[in-house]
C-alpha cells in the first residue's frame, strides 16, 4: 500500500454536549458522551492548514483554552476557527481573550439561521438571536476580534432569510459563510434531513449573495462565491462540483477519538486512542474507508471538504470567477 500524504484540513467535534435544540441536528439529544483527552490532540498531523473546532458547543468544554493552545502548538500552520451558537456571551468573551493570547489569529463562527424569531425557531432557544448577535458585537467591540463570521445553514424554513443574514453580516462588519442542512448516519446525532427549498427562491437568494460578494475586490470573497454557486447547484441536483477529497486531504474527528473521511462518510479510519495519526492514515482500515468513499459516490458539498477540492482546481475556479465577476 502506497503511503498517503497527511491531510491539510479537518473538523474536530471536541464535545457532543450542546445547549441548542436545532431542528436540523439531534446532537443535543445525546447523553453522557465522552470527550477526547487533551493529550490525544497532540497526535494530530502538523500538516494541517485549516482546523474547525466544532461540536456540540465547543465552549461547553472547560478546557477549551488549553485545547486550542495544544492545537496551535501541534499544528502551527493551521488557521483555527471555533464554531459556536454564541449563546454563552460572557463565557465566550472570557475564553476568547485567553485563547487570543496563544493564538492571535484564531477565529469564531457564530451560527445565525435567520433574523429574530426565525433563528430562534430553528435553533430551538427563545431569545437565541439576540444572544448570538450580542456575542458577535462583544467579540468585535470589546475583545477586538476581526476574524469573525456568521454561519448560515440553509433549510426549507429559512431560505428567505439567507439574504437578510448576509446583509446583517455586512452591517456587523464580519464574514458570511453558507451550509446546506444535510444528513449523516453518525454526525448531527444521526439526524436524517429532508430539505427541499423552493428552487426559484433559492436561486434568487444565491444570486443576491453572489453578486454582492463578486462586487468587491477581495479574492477570498470571490472563492466563496464559487463555493456558493456550487452549493446552489448541489441543492438543485445533488451533485458536487469537484471530486471529493474526503479521507485524503480532509478528515473528521469525533469526541470518541474516531477518525472519519468526513462528517457524512460513515467509515471509521481508526481511533486516536489506539494509534498515532500517521499510523491511522496509512492503515488498511483507512484505505478501506477511502475505497468505501470512492465506491459509494456519495456527493457532499460542505465548506470543510470543498475547501481542499477548490485548492486542487485553481484554474477551473479562477476561470469561473473571471467569467462571473463581469457577467454578474
Amino acid at each position: 500500500m502506497n503511503k498517503v500524504n497527511l491531510p491539510i484540513d479537518c473538523v474536530l467535534a471536541v464535545t457532543y454536549r450542546c445547549n441548542s435544540r436545532c431542528t436540523m441536528c439531534d446532537i443535543w439529544k445525546l447523553k453522557d458522551t465522552p470527550e477526547l483527552e487533551l493529550e490525544q490532540y497532540k497526535k494530530l498531523p502538523p500538516t494541517l492548514c485549516d482546523i474547525n473546532v466544532s461540536g456540540g458547543e465547543p465552549f461547553l468544554r472547560q478546557d477549551i483554552v488549553d485545547l486550542v493552545r495544544i492545537l496551535h502548538e501541534t499544528c502551527p500552520k493551521a488557521r483555527t476557527v471555533i464554531s459556536t451558537n454564541g449563546y454563552l456571551t460572557d463565557l465566550i468573551k472570557e475564553k476568547m481573550r485567553e485563547i487570543l493570547k496563544y493564538v492571535p489569529t484564531a477565529g469564531v463562527g457564530i451560527s445565525i439561521d435567520g433574523i429574530g424569531e426565525m433563528h430562534d425557531k430553528i435553533r430551538g432557544i427563545p431569545g437565541g438571536f439576540n444572544l448570538a448577535t450580542k456575542t458577535v458585537k462583544v467579540l468585535r467591540e470589546e475583545v477586538g476580534m476581526n476574524n469573525l463570521r456568521l454561519a448560515f445553514t440553509i433549510s426549507k424554513q429559512n431560505i428567505l432569510h439567507m439574504s437578510k443574514v448576509y446583509d446583517l453580516s455586512r452591517e456587523l462588519g464580519v464574514q458570511f459563510t453558507l451550509a446546506l442542512a444535510q444528513s449523516s448516519e453518525f454526525f448531527f446525532g444521526g439526524k436524517q434531513v429532508q430539505e427541499s427549498p423552493d428552487i426559484n427562491i433559492l436561486k434568487e437568494q444565491f444570486n443576491y449573495v453572489i453578486r454582492q460578494e463578486l462586487h468587491g475586490w477581495q479574492p477570498k470573497r470571490w472563492a466563496r462565491t464559487y463555493f456558493a454557486d456550487s452549493l446552489y447547484n448541489f441543492a438543485k441536483t445533488g451533485k458536487q462540483a469537484l471530486p471529493s477529497r474526503a479521507g485524503t486531504d480532509f478528515f473528521f474527528l469525533d469526541p470518541f477519538g474516531k477518525v472519519y473521511p468526513s462528517v457524512v462518510h460513515n467509515a471509521v479510519m481508526g481511533n486516536l486512542h489506539e494509534k498515532n495519526f500517521e499510523e491511522i492514515w496509512n492503515s488498511p482500515e483507512a484505505e478501506a474507508a477511502r475505497a468505501k468513499v470512492r465506491e459509494a459516490k456519495q456527493d457532499v458539498w460542505m465548506i470543510c471538504t470543498a475547501r481542499t477540492a477548490i485548492k486542487n482546481h485553481p484554474f477551473r475556479v479562477g476561470w469561473w470567477i473571471f467569467r462571473n465577476k463581469f457577467k454578474r
